[in-house]
C-alpha cells in the first residue's frame, strides 16, 4: 500500500506458499495442505509506534466433501503464528471457514452458507453467505465474503491455459502480537477495505500468475490495550504473483 500525499504508512509484503492436494477416492473429496510464510515491511511516519517488520507462519488445511447430490461441505483451517518476533504472547491465531454449498443449478449457480473466523482481534466470527453464478463459460461472479470477485475470460488456449480479467473487493489487514516501546506486549491490528482490478493466467494443473492494482479505503490501526485508533489516508495498491 502506497500513499502519495502524506507518507503516513506505506506497506509491502512477500508471501510464499507450497500447496499439495490428496484426493480421497476422487477429486470431489480432497484434502489440501499449504505451508505459508509472509513478511510485511512497514514504513510508518515518525511518531507512529509500529514495528518495521511483521511475520506470519501458517499451515493451511483445506477439505472438501460431497454430502449428497448437489450438496457439499468445505472447510479451511489455518493455524498460524503472527508477530514481530519479539513476543509469543497471543501470537497464535486460527483462521477457520466452514461452508455448505448447494448447486441449485448445476455448473451455473451455487449458494453458500456458513461462518468464518478471521483470527483477528479487531473482527469477530462473521457469517459467510454468498453465491457463485456462472452464466456462461466466459463469465463468473463469485459473491462470497470475505472476498468478492467478478471475472471475465479474455482468451483460452484449448485445455492448456486461460486468461481472465477481474474486479475484486474485500477486507485487508491482519492482527499481530507485538512489543510496545514501553516493553508491554500487545496486539496490533491493521484494517482496510480494498478494491482492485487485475489480469490472471490459469494453466492446466493449477498454476498461473496474476497482476492487479487498486485502492485501499478506510485504513486504520488499533491496539488491544489502548483505546486510541489511528486512521490513515486512502492508498494505492499493487500486487503480483
Amino acid at each position: 500500500l502506497f500513499e502519495f500525499d502524506q507518507q503516513q504508512l506505506n506497506t509491502s509484503f512477500l508471501d510464499i506458499g507450497i500447496g499439495s492436494g490428496i484426493p480421497l477416492g476422487s477429486f470431489d473429496n480432497i484434502v489440501a495442505v499449504t505451508p505459508r510464510f509472509r513478511i510485511d515491511w512497514i514504513d510508518a511516519a515518525a511518531g507512529l509506534e509500529i514495528p518495521d517488520r511483521l511475520y506470519e507462519f501458517e499451515l493451511q488445511f483445506f477439505y472438501r466433501r460431497p454430502i449428497r447430490d448437489r450438496l457439499s461441505f468445505l472447510t479451511i483451517v489455518s493455524p498460524s503464528i503472527r508477530s514481530d518476533l519479539t513476543t509469543s504472547s497471543n501470537a497464535f491465531r486460527v483462521f477457520a471457514l466452514g461452508l455448505f454449498n448447494w448447486d441449485c443449478v448445476p455448473d451455473r449457480l451455487t449458494l453458500s452458507l456458513g461462518a468464518v473466523m478471521l483470527g483477528r482481534a479487531d473482527l469477530p466470527v462473521l457469517p459467510a453467505v454468498g453465491i457463485v453464478w456462472t452464466p456462461n463459460r466466459w463469465t463468473k461472479f463469485d459473491l462470497r465474503f470475505p472476498l468478492t470477485k467478478l471475472s471475465f475470460r479474455l482468451a483460452k488456449n484449448g485445455g492448456h491455459s486461460e486468461t481472465w480479467a477481474y474486479a475484486s473487493g474485500g477486507i485487508g489487514g491482519n492482527t499481530w502480537a507485538v512489543t510496545r516501546n514501553t516493553g508491554q506486549t500487545d496486539e496490533l491490528s491493521l484494517r482496510d477495505y480494498r478494491f482492485s482490478i487485475g489480469v490472471e493466467r490459469l494453466v492446466d494443473g493449477g498454476g498461473g500468475c496474476f497482476l492487479e492494482a487498486g485502492i485501499a479505503l478506510g485504513r486504520r490501526l488499533e491496539y488491544e490495550r489502548d483505546p486510541t485508533e489511528i486512521e490513515f489516508d486512502d492508498a494505492a495498491l499493487i500486487r503480483g504473483g
